[in-house]
């Protein structure tokens, strides 16, 4: 029987079930208090007296116990009422009990539950009870669905996750997904995917496995449905994936940056076949440690292809030399020699010729005034040696 709230007060309209032998209380989950309690509750809730029950702070509940009653009390306001297994813990103790709830008005006119503990029948065993408690505590979803998807049980953490719709459709936005999950009813295995679910946090990821099996009340076809939240880790892999994709973009980039700074040092030190096996190669800006072994990597080769007998290095554009620029010229023109071809230097400026005073540049190393100079210069011993050789 539904009670509702009139002119009595609460301990006038429950007055007749004080001498109940089931163990009855009203529950305000609003505050966390028991508002009434009778007789047989006290014994039950191992309580001193009437006060000290009512006094409890019932607060301190876990999550799962409080999706439960939370659950209850939608129930309740539509006017129906609730039949559930729990154990509860009166004073550290664990007692399995049936609790029937009915909604109950209180005197300020808030909802409440009016529970009856009914005893538990003898033959349910310890292990029922503990697995019905580690469902009930699991933080994965588990749902019991006919083969309509009408949802015929929800553990407190899908209760949390996905509220009471009457159907497990209403979770899954890709109606392929929720025709999945109700096929698997008459499936030989079981199916799982990792799909989009509606949440009351909003669309998460949940790896998801439907599983036929037997409604154990009505012994018809239903499935088992579990869902456990995988978004962290679906958004770290994201990440990781995103960190890679700006690793290759970065990459490319630097490969690019490379490619531009190379055709630069060409650009700024190009190797010229001037004929008569002559190569001019004008330096233009910095040259350091780096641009002289870069020139090297390309000069060499050249001098070697073209059976080039002179090289002029004009640095004419080049930059003031420090000891590094100094020391590597110093080094390419002693390359120039060791493979037969006579360097020539033109285009000396002050500040270049006092970087070049402590160093040693070979005896073979002939300074010119200017590049055309040393282009002359180049030509006209590659005559005087042609007609040596005829």
């Amino acid at each position: 029987m539904t009670c509702r709230h009139d002119m009595t007060s609460l301990d006038q309209r429950l007055s007749a079930l004080d001498l109940s032998v089931l163990p009855t209380w009203v529950y305000d989950h609003g505050r966390h208090r028991f508002p009434w309690v009778n007789a047989k509750a006290l014994q039950f809730w191992h309580a001193t007296d009437r006060a000290e029950l009512l006094s409890r702070d019932l607060s301190d509940l876990s999550p799962a116990v409080r999706a439960r009653l939370d659950g209850y009390l939608r129930v309740l306001a539509e006017g129906e009422t609730v039949l559930e297994d729990w154990t509860l813990y009166p004073r550290g103790t664990p007692a399995t009990v049936t609790l029937h709830g009915q909604p109950i008005d209180l005197d300020d006119g808030r909802l409440a539950i009016l529970f009856q503990a009914l005893p538990q029948a003898a033959s349910v065993g310890a292990s029922m009870v503990r697995g019905v408690e580690a469902v009930r505590h699991s933080s994965v979803l588990v749902s019991l669905v006919d083969r309509e998807g009408k949802v015929l049980f929800h553990n407190p953490a899908a209760l949390r996750a996905l509220g009471d719709a009457p159907a497990i459709d209403a979770a899954f936005p890709d109606e392929g997904v929720a025709a999945a999950v109700r096929g698997a009813i008459d499936a030989e295995a079981a199916w799982a995917g990792e799909v989009r679910v509606v949440t009351t946090d909003g669309e998460r990821w949940h790896q998801v496995e439907a599983r036929p099996t037997t409604d154990p009340v009505t012994g018809a076809r239903a499935v088992l449905v579990q869902q456990l939240d995988v978004t962290a880790q679906r958004r770290a892999e994201g990440q990781v994936e995103e960190q890679g994709r700006l690793i290759d973009q970065l990459n490319r980039s630097l490969a690019l940056v490379e490619e531009q700074r190379r055709q630069i040092l060409n650009l700024s030190a190009p190797i010229l076949d001037v004929g008569r096996g002559t190569l001019a190669v004008p330096l233009i800006g910095r040259l350091d440690a780096e641009r002289g072994s870069e020139l090297g990597e390309r000069l060499l080769p050249a001098i070697v292809a073209q059976r080039a007998s002179h090289v002029v290095l004009d640095v004419t554009g080049a930059e003031a030399l420090d000891p590094d620029g100094a020391a590597a010229l110093e080094r390419l023109a002693h390359a120039i020699q060791l493979l037969g071809s006579r360097p020539i230097l033109t285009g000396v400026r002050p500040e270049v010729a006092r970087a070049l005073v402590d160093v040693d540049l070979g005896d073979e190393l002939l300074v010119l005034r200017s590049l055309g100079r040393g282009l002359e210069v180049s030509r006209r011993r590659a005559r005087g040696g042609a007609r040596r050789r005829a």
